[in-house]
């Protein structure tokens, strides 16, 4: 949630949403700020990493906090995706099992 908030500019629009799914519980949170490069998508789930663009680096951060939610997902046995809006913004989802 920070970093949808982190990112979204001047116009702030968050959802999130949470239900049963697969044996287990999906927690979605979606933006519509700057959004992640294709390129870097697969990239911003590791420790330290931020996304090469001039209107990132000035924000605050240290690259971590996805990585750690990848990491207390996988350690629970869940996963966390990203997938590519239709217009601007996010969308990440954490699955964890029952």
């Amino acid at each position: 949630m920070d970093n949808a908030i982190k990112f979204s500019g001047d116009a702030k629009w968050l959802r999130m949403e949470a239900q049963a799914a697969d044996g287990g519980v999906a927690i979605a949170v979606s933006d519509r700020g700057i959004g992640v490069p294709r390129e870097e998508e697969q990239k911003i789930f590791e420790k330290f990493y931020r996304v090469g663009r001039s209107d990132t680096q000035a924000r605050r951060g240290s690259g971590v906090g996805l990585a750690l939610v990848k990491h207390v997902a996988e350690a629970h046995g869940g996963r966390i995706s990203l997938e590519r809006q239709s217009g601007p913004g996010s969308r990440f989802t954490l699955w964890l099992p029952r």
